[in-house]
């Protein structure tokens, strides 16, 4: 049986497995972290909103067994997001075979897209993707030419763009930074381009037209948060 879900799993593995030794304690001793407020509260609504605090929590217990956290891999990446709009309902209607079909058309404009624009994608998040790209321009880009395509073939998706820092999970990507694109997705309406201020400062004499869509509070993300709507130059 084959342990490791890729390659990059089974590298990560043969350099850091030594490190495993610090999760190893005592039942009593993980109550005693357990016990920690991250634990105690997780699933408030606003838990993001105290990420910082919980996971300073969380090190400090592990630190007091003589325990640590690996630091992380972390990088710069502008993150998209992907949604079906009314994806249930076209299903219910269209019925299985024929909802299989047309959900496999989507997936391979959007794959042929994030080629396209050198995106690289991190996984399917139920009716949508979630993509990485190294320019925020580029995902713009690819968003806003899903949206058209898929359009063609009579679907709408809703998009969101933002950029920060993310962190690597063997092959996922995490941090607060993912979680906000997700809500800027969530925010977008049907065939919208929805990215934050972010984004929109970091493209700055790119050919791309921004719609002011207001400021938002996003669902579990401290503070609120300016959007616009993003679109090619002349569209």
């Amino acid at each position: 049986m084959n342990l490791f879900r890729s390659e990059e799993h089974a590298r990560r593995w043969t350099l850091y497995y030594r490190d495993v030794d610090d999760y190893i304690m005592p039942v009593s001793d993980w109550g005693t972290v357990f016990s920690a407020s991250m634990f105690r509260n997780r699933l408030d609504d606003d838990y993001l909103a105290h990420s910082a605090e919980y996971l300073e929590d969380y090190r400090t217990a592990l630190q007091g067994m003589g325990k640590s956290i690996p630091a992380a891999d972390r990088f710069l990446s502008t993150v998209l997001f992907t949604d079906i709009v009314d994806s249930t309902r076209q299903a219910a209607a269209l019925g299985d075979t024929a909802w299989r079909t047309l959900l496999e058309r989507h997936n391979d404009i959007v794959r042929a897209q994030l080629e396209h624009f050198s995106g690289t994608e991190i996984k399917h998040t139920g009716d949508g993707i979630m993509a990485t790209f190294d320019s925020p321009a580029r995902a713009i880009g690819c968003a806003v030419a899903i949206t058209e395509l898929v359009g063609e073939i009579g679907m709408e998706v809703r998009a969101g763009v933002h950029s920060g820092e993310v962190e690597v999970f063997g092959d996922d990507i995490g941090g607060i930074a993912v979680h906000i694109g997700a809500r800027i997705s969530a925010a977008a309406g049907p065939s919208e381009v929805l990215v934050s201020s972010t984004v929109k400062d970091a493209v700055i004499g790119s050919p791309i037209d921004f719609d002011d869509r207001g400021t938002h509070q996003l669902k579990g993300v401290p503070g609120e948060w300016h959007l616009y709507s993003a679109a090619p130059r002349g569209n």
